[in-house]
């Protein structure tokens, strides 16, 4: 499993289980859930990222591994 934060597109990725892709859905709150053929979510990409959290959490996004560009 890997996490990662993209510090220019502002985008945090966190897989939670391995599995082949099938597709993703995205929620009305910049939330995308990666999904497995048999409906497993294996991923959440967060997006505008360090908008959305304060405090620890954002430490732990600024400290993620960075995405080189």
């Amino acid at each position: 499993m890997e996490t990662w934060y993209d510090k220019h597109a502002d985008v945090l990725n966190i897989e939670i289980e391995e599995g082949e892709y099938w597709k993703s859905v995205e929620l009305a709150n910049g939330i995308i859930l990666d999904i497995s053929k048999d409906g497993k979510v294996t991923g959440i990409e967060i997006l505008k990222a360090s908008k959305r959290f304060a405090g620890d959490v954002k430490k732990v996004i600024e400290n993620a591994k960075v995405l080189a560009s």
